[in-house]
């Protein structure tokens, strides 16, 4: 028997569009200085009667000028989606966004620990990155084998992640009772078990 939907309630992520567009201007407006500072200093290196300082002062700013171009060149042309919102319901954790393909990591998907940890969802990844802890899960790739996979949101900002996350923790508890949950999962998004 399935549950009923109002026993698990979908949960939206907040929109963050003001943040972003704070910290976007933010960013512009240092990349743009940076480039101002670096033009200035290659027209006034002009002015120098000295060889030495000209040369030394356009051989700093050319590389650097080229480098922030291309840097802002290729992050305008990455074919990377922009996901926007995000969405856990009774199907798994979703992003999604307009004219971009939905994102989904269902709990259906989600598989039991095969590496002989007694534990199938882990706050970190069991030894395999323990610079980046995080929330991990068990999925089946296309070739059939466990892997681990970080549970993380491929979004600028998502101010009510933790709370996604929680709510991620008991739809996996809810609807796959048969993953074993690590302690620190629970501790650490103050699910009582």
């Amino acid at each position: 028997m399935l549950p009923n939907e109002d026993d698990f309630p979908p949960l939206n992520s907040i929109s963050a569009r003001r943040l972003t567009v704070v910290l976007k201007v933010c960013l512009l407006t240092f990349f743009a200085l940076i480039l101002a500072a670096l033009l200035a200093g290659v027209v006034l290196s002009f002015w120098i009667k000295e060889t030495g300082i000209r040369m030394l002062t356009i051989g700093i700013a050319a590389p650097v000028l080229c480098g922030l171009i291309w840097m802002a060149v290729a992050s305008y042309r990455s074919g990377k989606p922009r996901y926007t919102r995000a969405r856990v319901d009774r199907e798994g954790l979703h992003q999604y966004s307009e004219g971009v393909p939905a994102l989904s990591l269902c709990y259906e998907a989600l598989s039991a620990n095969s590496s002989g940890d007694p534990y199938d969802v882990l706050w970190t990844d069991g030894g395999y990155d323990e610079t980046n802890p995080g929330l991990y899960v068990f999925v089946k790739n296309d070739s059939g084998a466990v892997q681990v996979q970080a549970v993380e949101f491929r979004i600028f900002l998502v101010p009510n992640g933790n709370d996604l996350l929680t709510h991620f923790v008991k739809g996996i508890m809810r609807f796959r009772p048969d993953l074993k949950i690590a302690p620190q999962v629970l501790s650490r998004y103050r699910i009582a078990h």
